[in-house]
């Protein structure tokens, strides 16, 4: 029995360690001397946007008027994506008010936490300010991750920039970043969220906007689909996108849902964010990083939002609830993603120790036990 007891923990360590360390698939699989993307289309052949990472089947895209679309067949030798429109994404609904007086305070316990910010790609930078779109060690994208820093703090938000490097700019650079987010979340606990700062690698004017009648880049933000927290985060993005197409039409590029995990595993409430791209400049993408700071300020903390239209003009004030009292579908998911790798463990112990036969009964005992212990509680 002591021989088998081991050889299960042995199979279940294997197991865990599968599961908490997903695959990461790297967004950098063009060279800085010749940039390369895939193209994503609809059914129709209209192009929907660029992708300077590999796509793959399943992976999901949200647009700027929020239809979604999946991703039903690749074509690597054209470097195009085939994607089927699924309908429209409810984003958190923002309740319309009419006095500024109606503002809820927002109580200190719901701002607690640290939002912890680092860069993967530390390199990465901006041709038309930083001279080159690399710079080893210290890219532009470090100034565009402290200003969102700096914006966040000036918001009240307990913020830290790590800029570890994490250099070279390739397929390893999520593993070598992994370690900077798992110090970061142990120094800076409890976490409220976790964000990865980047600058896309596709044609400039995809990134060109104005918000509030002013010049800046649009920001894009992926989920990885690959872990625990996907809900969780996905709910994160769809009411940073609410708060933004509310507040500041025209920042809020879109959401792109794709394979893997990009360490979003290690954190709820974790997301990887894009400002502009390589050919942006880079006073353009810090000042998109100070609306993004107020932007998730008040899509986590809450607040009044004043409406307005991408030139500026002024609309209707909405409340927006802080994301606690939002939908807890994600957090929810995210148990019981826990709860299924308890029962597989539970089923795996079983199998190793029995056989198949026995395996079943005790399953079937134990089960009925649990339903029968349940059910003795809620009615007592």
């Amino acid at each position: 029995m002591k021989k088998t007891f081991i050889i299960a923990a042995l199979i279940l360590f294997a197991l865990s360690a599968c599961l908490s360390t997903p695959i990461v698939w790297a967004d950098d699989w063009y060279d800085d001397t010749k940039p390369g993307y895939y193209t994503l289309v609809d059914e129709s052949g209209k192009e929907l946007t660029m992708m300077a990472r590999e796509v793959f089947v399943r992976d999901e895209y949200i647009s700027t008027d929020n239809a979604r679309y999946i991703i039903m067949r690749i074509d690597k030798n054209k470097q195009r994506a085939y994607a089927r429109f699924e309908g429209y994404v409810d984003l958190p609904l923002l309740e319309e008010v009419d006095e500024q007086t109606d503002n809820i305070a927002i109580a200190q316990e719901e701002r607690q936490g640290n939002v912890v910010i680092y860069a993967t790609h530390t390199s990465e930078s901006f041709v038309p300010t930083d001279g080159k779109q690399s710079i080893l060690g210290d890219g532009g994208i470090l100034d565009v991750g402290t200003a969102f820093q700096s914006a966040m703090e000036k918001r009240g938000i307990s913020a830290v920039f790590d800029k570890t490097s994490h250099d070279p700019h390739d397929a390893g650079a999520y593993r070598r970043s992994r370690a900077t987010a798992t110090r970061l979340i142990k120094e800076n606990m409890p976490v409220a969220a976790k964000f990865d700062i980047h600058r896309d690698g596709v044609p400039t004017h995809l990134y060109d906007t104005k918000v509030e009648g002013n010049r800046m880049v649009k920001v894009r933000m992926v989920v990885g689909r690959g872990n625990q927290n996907f809900n969780v985060n996905k709910d994160l993005a769809y009411k940073i996108k609410a708060v933004a197409d509310r507040a500041y039409p025209g920042l809020i590029k879109d959401i792109f849902i794709g394979r893997g995990s990009f360490n979003q595993d290690l954190s709820p409430r974790s997301l990887l964010l894009e400002f502009g791209t390589y050919g942006s400049d880079k006073g353009l993408a810090k000042k998109s990083a100070d609306y993004m700071a107020e932007v998730v300020e008040k899509a986590m903390y809450g607040g009044i939002i004043p409406g307005k239209t991408q030139e500026g003009k002024a609309t209707r004030l909405y409340r927006s609830k802080p994301i606690n009292q939002d939908r807890t579908v994600g957090i929810r998911d995210s148990f019981m993603w826990m709860i299924g790798i308890g029962i597989a463990a539970i089923l795996l112990f079983l199998a190793v120790a029995g056989g198949r036969k026995e395996m079943m009964a005790k399953a079937s005992d134990f089960f009925n036990k649990e339903f029968r212990d349940v059910l003795k509680r809620k009615k007592e």
